[in-house]
């Protein structure tokens, strides 16, 4: 990733203050995450504006950023646009330093920034905008914020999204319009058959599914047959490979009713393990599911819990609960994890995984392709300790909006039943990746 940084200025302000904030601007942004590619010097020239804008632009940068350094020329922001119309852009003002004993405006940057957010709004020209000392954290915090939300944005227009078999019976929100969803959010989507998938986990190796049973052993306690772990082993190889193959970056699978009819298993486990290694993978074919699942991975680098909404209780704590296919890191206590049967097909089959799921600050997350936006839905809360227990994967939350708002809300907007719990709270990431794209917010 290419970033840009130009300040701007103007003679009849102090444009030497504003070289020392360029300086200190670019010491502390320079990153091994991306390349900084920059003008040493304020510009107050036009012509030297319209060079140096020229300059960047052949630099091919994924986000300009535009110091006002000092109040500046109209002129230049026009270039700007003119340059950048599809290159995502930064505005970045600052406060006024108080100097003894100057009677002046020293930069007048707050109104240069005014006046050119003006400019792109008139021009419909999307950015965003940072306020601040030089040296405030909080600055180079939005900062990096719009950084990973350009970051974001761009990898998954270079992602793969892979569909095992399609959506399970009766899922219709599962599916999404294909070229809407590739222009609108950006992965590409490639199919993997069911019967392509049983026959190549049938032709594994078998050192290689006796390798991955050990390892699976060791991972929990196993509460499962052999014939289960092995079978699990071969479906699970056979994605690993065909996502080398095709160069995929996650999947969504369809866990039933085939799996059991053609293979006598299930597969929760898989899904558990895929996700664990941070392959994101979403149950029962549901595409914005694992949309919302990518988003939040890409921000977090951590998997997250695809459940149901399942219940919310007198005390007004909602509980989420899915089937086996939570990834264990997310285990409050690792010494809990078991590899259970299938807790709702049972006779036999299996494996999915059970355990008591991490508590503290969590977002409850989904993507929701509607009739003219995508929206995500998301709720704020705590994961407090569960009401009862249960088979399988269950967290209990206590929203910080009431809960039967939460549920009006879900209701009134017909926000599919696929949910991505999240141990983190990135809402402010979430906002800004959602502002990038296009996505509307529905905030609880």
């Amino acid at each position: 990733m290419k970033i840009g940084l130009l300040s701007l200025g103007f003679p009849n302000f102090r444009y030497d203050i504003a070289q020392d904030y360029l300086r200190i601007s670019i010491e502390r942004l320079k990153s091994n995450q991306y390349e900084l590619a920059y003008k040493e010097n304020i510009l107050i020239e036009e012509e030297k504006i319209e060079k140096a804008l020229n300059d960047i632009k052949n630099e091919n940068v994924d986000l300009l950023i535009i110091q006002c350094g000092t109040y500046s020329f109209g002129s230049a922001m026009i270039k700007v646009i003119e340059l950048f119309r599809e290159t995502p852009l930064l505005l970045w003002g600052f406060r006024e330093p108080y100097i003894e004993g100057f009677r002046g405006l020293p930069l007048n940057s707050l109104c240069g920034l005014n006046m050119f957010g003006s400019f792109l709004k008139k021009a419909e020209k999307e950015y965003s905008y940072v306020y601040g000392d030089v040296n405030e954290d909080k600055v180079y915090e939005k900062i990096n914020r719009v950084i990973k939300a350009i970051d974001v944005k761009t990898k998954l227009k270079k992602s793969r999204f892979c569909i095992i078999g399609g959506r399970v019976p009766g899922f219709y929100l599962s599916n999404v319009d294909e070229l809407r969803f590739r222009f609108e959010i950006g992965p590409e989507i490639k199919y993997y058959s069911l019967a392509s998938l049983l026959q190549e986990a049938n032709e594994i190796n078998w050192e290689r599914v006796e390798e991955e049973v050990a390892k699976m052993k060791n991972e929990a306690a196993i509460e499962t047959t052999d014939e289960m772990l092995e079978k699990s082993a071969r479906i699970y190889l056979a994605i690993k490979d065909f996502k080398e193959a095709n160069k995929i970056d996650a999947f969504t699978i369809k866990c039933w009713p085939e799996f059991q009819s053609l293979y006598n298993c299930s597969v929760c486990g898989v899904v558990a393990r895929l996700n664990n290694e941070g392959i994101m993978t979403s149950c029962e074919g549901d595409v914005t599911g694992l949309a919302t699942m990518y988003i939040q991975h890409l921000i977090t680098n951590e998997p997250s819990f695809f459940a149901d909404l399942v219940n919310v209780n007198e005390e007004g704590i909602a509980k989420v609960w899915h089937c086996g296919p939570a990834p264990i890191c997310l285990a409050k206590d690792k010494c809990t994890v078991k590899y259970i049967e299938h807790p709702t097909i049972k006779n036999g089959m299996g494996f999915a995984t059970e355990f008591k799921m991490k508590q503290g600050r969590l977002l409850m997350l989904k993507l929701k392709e509607g009739k003219e936006d995508y929206v995500l839905f998301m709720a704020k809360g705590t994961g407090v300790e569960e009401d009862r227990d249960l088979v399988a994967n269950q967290a209990d939350i206590k929203f910080d909006t009431p809960s039967q708002k939460v549920i009006d809300i879900i209701m009134e907007n017909g926000i599919e039943h696929h949910y991505a719990i999240v141990y983190r709270d990135i809402e402010q990431e979430l906002m800004e990746v959602c502002k990038w794209i296009g996505i509307k917010v529905l905030k609880c």
